[in-house]
């Protein structure tokens, strides 16, 4: 079927892609000449401190010279040849021979200092612009909860239940009494808050009480709550023996995908490396080589040497946006470390790594040779990014973070239902049935469903569904459609007969890795669209044995169309949209009536997914040459090289 592009986005592609490069021209240009200028800086201010020191050390071999005895002694013997009986000569000649300390001598002659060159990132401010924070949606919204916890946490668990504004040191009691609350989590902060009078005021009320421990260690507050959590795993021995109970959880920090998310921001990448919050001496190994590396400090408390490099932290909101626009983010405390991963940043850890979201060093040489490798290497970037991303989708969510509360506090509220995906196939080729089934049999995503519409064949659908079962889907549909049925009419009859939340199309002769399914759905959770997939992707040209990556820039964006066979839309949308009946032109058909109506399209990420052209032009529908592919693409890799798509 047709891919969704033409002349037209193909012109505009090639002219944003000249006004790159010239834009990059005239940037270099830029920096050529700044290199230029603080090199001849450089010289300078060399010349003038090595003149300095010339003059301070004929300063000081006169003032040694004057002060040593011979050159006293001289003036001395005169005097006493020329008044031999005033007694005052021979107190000179006294004062003569007697001994004086030199001067101290100059310092070092000045040294020749490399200077590094001017990167961009020294030379424009990073602007950035107040972010508009989502109104939701809200995963629990009938879960009240009372929150006073710092104002970062509290901006992340909004969206996770219903909380209490206007909790305020004297209208507290105000706002509870209104609407009781089914818990009140707390912790240490500067919110003047009288936190055990208001866990007094809930256990009258049978309301539990939660107080987080965020890294501070407890307070005197911490022995009013009924349970206590901490984000340190290793404190919960000693935190239970202090408090004489074992109501002591483990809860670290996670992300909020509606604040934490991978959609890109205008100059997404562009800058190298940042550091953000208190100066930490542990990371220093990790610190010392980045200044030589472009890396920016959004900090506090750093040494003076490190002072050009050094700005005040943004605000919360700003700092979301402003990580995004760094290739690596250095040692990041627990709480950044996951908001980072969330966000689709590679991170760096000094020592030990507090978490699994990226490599650790502890000496700064290996510091220095692994910052570069990331700095030089795009796709080892991607991929820590990408496997980071997945795992915080997978456990270190906000949502999850509630689940385990509630599991703590024993309130029985049903956990938010995994949404059930159905994959949709029409295949008019015997041969695929075996590896399509296959394909969606490897999907790590459960519950899933399988919707297969065998068209013009002549197989048995209850064997194909016992084939399909066997290989471990779980929900098999197999429908007939007869060969005069248009590809849109089988794929509406599909649509008919899924059942799950979510709606995805696949194709019988494209590679599907075992996360497609799973990297997909959470895009539902930080995105506004209706319908996510792939545009970005991996084209494998069977003619000259090469992997393609195709439109590399658009990944992790709202887009106008996807690739047809890389689609995941919620399922009621689709059962509303549904297929034009055609043979052909399905898939822009259906994004021009989506466009059409304000729907917005995201397209996520570019693995886990290979289009597959075989050599054979006639073995598919859409036949673009080569050539015309190898146009609008860039050759990868030669060979297939599946372990660097479909990890």
């Amino acid at each position: 079927m047709p891919e969704p592009d033409d002349a037209v986005l193909r012109l505009r592609l090639a002219e944003l892609e000249l006004q790159r490069d010239e834009r990059d021209d005239q940037i270099d240009g830029l920096i050529s000449a700044l290199n230029e200028a603080a090199r001849r800086i450089g010289d300078l201010d060399r010349a003038r401190a090595v003149e300095a020191y010339r003059a301070e050390q004929e300063a000081w071999r006169f003032e040694a010279l004057r002060r040593r005895r011979w050159s006293r002694l001289g003036a001395a013997l005169g005097t006493v040849r020329r008044r031999p009986f005033e007694p005052g000569s021979y107190r000179r000649v006294q004062d003569a021979v007697r001994p004086r300390p030199l001067p101290p001598e100059p310092a070092e002659p000045p040294r020749r200092i490399r200077r590094p060159d001017v990167k961009v990132a020294d030379t424009e401010p990073l602007r950035v612009p107040p972010p508009d924070l989502p109104d939701g949606p809200v995963n629990r919204p009938d879960l009240v909860a009372a929150v006073a916890l710092g104002p970062e946490l509290e901006t992340a668990l909004r969206y996770e239940w219903t909380q209490l504004d206007g909790l305020r040191p004297a209208g507290w009691r105000n706002v509870l009494e209104a609407r009781t609350p089914a818990l009140f989590l707390a912790g240490p902060g500067e919110t003047g808050l009288p936190l055990e009078e208001i866990a007094a005021w809930c256990r009258d009320r049978d309301v539990p009480t939660v107080y987080w421990d965020t890294g501070e260690g407890l307070d005197d507050a911490a022995f009013a709550f009924d349970h206590v959590c901490t984000v340190d795993a290793a404190s919960i021995p000693e935190a239970r023996a202090r408090l004489g109970h074992d109501r002591v959880h483990h809860l670290p920090f996670a992300a909020q995908p509606r604040l934490h998310n991978p959609v890109r921001v205008h100059d997404h990448g562009r800058y190298p490396l940042l550091y953000e919050g208190e100066y930490d001496p542990a990371a220093e190994p990790l610190i010392a080589p980045a200044p030589r590396l472009g890396a920016h400090f959004h900090a506090t408390g750093f040494p003076h040497l490190y002072r050009q490099r050094v700005v005040s932290p943004l605000p919360y909101p700003q700092a979301l946006t402003a990580r995004k626009r760094y290739k690596a983010i250095l040692a990041p405390g627990p709480r950044l470390a996951v908001e980072a991963a969330a966000a689709g940043v590679p991170v760096v850890h000094a020592g030990e790594p507090p978490t699994a979201f990226g490599p650790a060093v502890d000496d700064r040489q290996n510091a220095s040779r692994l910052l570069r490798a990331l700095l030089a290497a795009p796709e080892l970037r991607d991929r820590q990014a990408h496997l980071a991303l997945r795992e915080v989708h997978s456990a270190h969510t906000y949502r999850h973070r509630v689940d385990s509360l509630i599991d703590h506090l024993g309130l029985g509220a049903a956990a938010p239902r995994r949404p059930a995906v159905s994959l949709i196939l029409p295949t008019c080729r015997a041969e695929q049935i075996a590896p399509a089934i296959a394909q969606v049999a490897r999907q790590v995503w459960r519950p899933l469903q399988l919707v297969l519409v065998l068209h013009g064949l002549d197989a048995d659908p209850v064997e194909v569904e016992k084939q399909a079962l066997a290989a471990g889907i779980d929900d098999v549909a197999v429908l007939t459609a007869d060969p005069s049925v248009s590809l849109g009419g089988c794929l509406n009859r599909a649509i008919d007969a899924a059942d799950g939340d979510r709606i995805g199309k696949i194709d019988d002769d494209e590679l599907y890795g075992p996360h497609y399914v799973s990297d997909l759905v959470p895009a539902f959770d930080y995105t506004e669209a209706g319908v996510v997939g792939k545009l970005a992707h991996y084209a494998h040209l069977g003619s000259m044995n090469a992997t393609l990556l195709r439109y590399p820039d658009l990944e992790h964006r709202y887009v106008d169309v996807l690739r047809g066979g890389a689609l995941l839309a919620d399922g009621d949308l689709m059962r509303a949209y549904r297929f034009a009946d055609l043979g052909r032109g399905e898939d822009t058909d259906l994004f021009r009536r989506l466009r059409e109506d304000g729907v917005r399209v995201y397209a996520a990420d570019r693995f886990s997914f290979i289009t597959i052209r075989h050599a054979d032009a006639a073995r598919h529908t859409w036949r673009p040459s080569d050539l015309e592919l190898l146009a609008d693409s860039r050759v990868a890799f030669y060979g297939l090289a599946e372990e660097h798509i479909m990890f």
